[in-house]
């Protein structure tokens, strides 16, 4: 290759992108967004955010914003997610790159079936007091195997190894009145199940004295893993 060839970086990445190269020469800015931290006062205006992050993913054009080294580097020494999200551990939701958030955008919370434990209200409680986090989306998804299995009988469940099934029985209480036998059994216990971390979640809020923590909005939203959108089932209530 002779030199002086590639006048400009850009005309470099672009041959190098069409020779195979570009794992080679690393990543490059072309297409990055900027890196400038989002600015949201309510609950509502970071579900719209979420939701426009959604669509992009839906779309196919994320931007892969907030990715960046510059934008890494510059949450060292403090953070300022604008949502918690606390959904289930299955490796199929992926919850930044559902949302097309990075870095700094998020406070993700996961477990299997994204049942309410103490450990995860503390978490969101200390989003909500000491990052100053307003809105918490409980996310479930269609297909959830922790719910497939709180449906099963007694008797199968029995299988399970004890800690499995203190999660299960977390979810019992939202999936009781739903018949397994019904064609959308598990749709429907998703749903129950989201509503239902939310109301706990809700109740436990009530009874805490803290001031900061009646600043908390919680909202459920289930995610459709054939579709990739993000189905929220209600809206914060805001003055």
């Amino acid at each position: 290759m002779s030199k002086g060839k590639f006048s400009t970086r850009r005309q470099f990445i672009i041959a190098a992108g069409g020779l195979g190269l570009a794992g080679i020469i690393g990543p490059s800015r072309i297409g990055v967004c900027d890196d400038s931290a989002y600015t949201v006062a309510t609950a509502r205006e970071a579900i719209a955010l979420l939701k426009e992050g959604n669509q992009r993913f839906l779309s196919g054009k994320p931007k892969h914003q907030h990715a960046s080294r510059e934008r890494r580097e510059s949450l060292v020494s403090a953070q300022n997610p604008f949502a918690v999200i606390f959904g289930c551990a299955d490796s199929r939701v992926p919850i930044e790159l559902v949302f097309d958030q990075g870095f700094g955008d998020l406070f993700v919370i996961r477990n299997a079936g994204n049942v309410m434990m103490e450990d995860v209200m503390g978490s969101i409680e200390y989003a909500g007091l000491h990052l100053k986090t307003q809105l918490v989306v409980i996310l479930g998804h269609e297909g959830c195997g922790a719910v497939t299995a709180a449906l099963k009988s007694r008797e199968e469940r029995s299988k399970e190894p004890p800690e499995l099934q203190q999660v299960l029985r977390v979810i019992d209480p939202a999936v009781k009145h739903i018949d397994p036998c019904e064609k959308d059994a598990v749709k429907q216990g998703v749903e129950a199940n989201v509503r239902w971390t939310v109301k706990k979640a809700r109740r436990i809020q009530k009874q805490r004295n803290h001031p900061l923590a009646k600043d908390i909005t919680f909202v459920g939203a289930v995610y459709d893993m054939k579709s990739g959108k993000v189905r929220f089932l209600d809206e914060p209530n805001e003055e």
